[in-house]
């Protein structure tokens, strides 16, 4: 059993290593050369954004790593896994009073008062992957749009009708899909939570008003909209100043 879990842990760790080690190097060394846009200014008007999705996009793959870990420690070790949904109790103070929970279901604080199962069946997986992926797919979304507006940005330069219509797409993706995330991850959580408790849970009107309006406002304000919001009006400036670029090279 031992040598099971230091396996894991090997491959783990390993692959970790895989993903820090040449990110530390390349950070050491600096950004590597990008294909030069027209005006040579692309690349390097994007640099520091450059570094973060690259930073971003380590660190995703570092969590992902330490999630399957933790998924399959249960089975390695023998212990069946866990699936937890946040309570109305939002709080440890809380301590869930006044939950009653139904059998084979436990109450655990954790910052927040969740209640878990160590049987989930089949539908009860399904309402934890809604929990929990949608805001990791929201995340691989938008680093894959901000990539891709450093790219073109690189080939086309910073300003062009390509780069504002993209750049205007993550400005869109990050607003509606912060909320359609909050939203989802919500809808799971208050499903999960009636089947696990037996009073004082989400039920009636509180389970569409929880995820159709509070979570998703929660989850919206203020940084998400604000950066969403900038992000549209970049690419309408963007745009803007794509269209004089044109009427100048016209002009020459």
């Amino acid at each position: 059993m031992l040598f099971r879990h230091l396996l894991v842990a090997a491959i783990v760790v390993g692959a970790a290593a895989a993903v820090v080690v040449p990110f530390l190097i390349g950070y050491s060394k600096g950004p590597a050369a990008e294909p030069a846009a027209p005006d040579g200014q692309g690349a390097q008007l994007y640099r520091p954004l450059s570094r973060v999705v690259t930073l971003y996009g380590r660190f995703l793959v570092l969590y992902v790593l330490a999630e399957l870990f933790r998924a399959s420690y249960g089975s390695f070790s023998g212990q069946s896994p866990i699936v937890c949904a946040t309570t109305p109790a939002t709080t440890a103070g809380g301590g869930g009073s006044g939950l009653v929970v139904r059998a084979g279901a436990v109450l655990q604080s954790n910052g927040a008062v969740q209640v878990c199962t160590a049987h989930p069946t089949g539908w009860q997986w399904f309402l934890y992957g809604l929990i929990r992926l949608p805001g990791q797919v929201f995340w691989i979304v938008v680093l894959l749009l901000a990539w891709q507006l450093i790219r073109q940005a690189a080939r086309s330069g910073p300003f062009s009708a390509r780069t504002a219509a993209i750049m205007q797409r993550l400005g869109l993706v990050i607003v509606a899909g912060t909320a359609v995330a909050a939203a989802i991850s919500a809808l799971g959580s208050d499903l999960m939570d009636g089947m696990l408790v037996a009073s004082g849970g989400f039920a009636g009107a509180a389970v569409p008003l929880d995820f159709g309006v509070y979570e998703p406002l929660k989850a919206l304000l203020p940084w998400p909209a604000l950066a969403g919001a900038a992000l549209i009006s970049f690419a309408r400036i963007t745009r803007a100043g794509a269209v004089l670029d044109e009427e100048v090279r016209a002009t020459v």
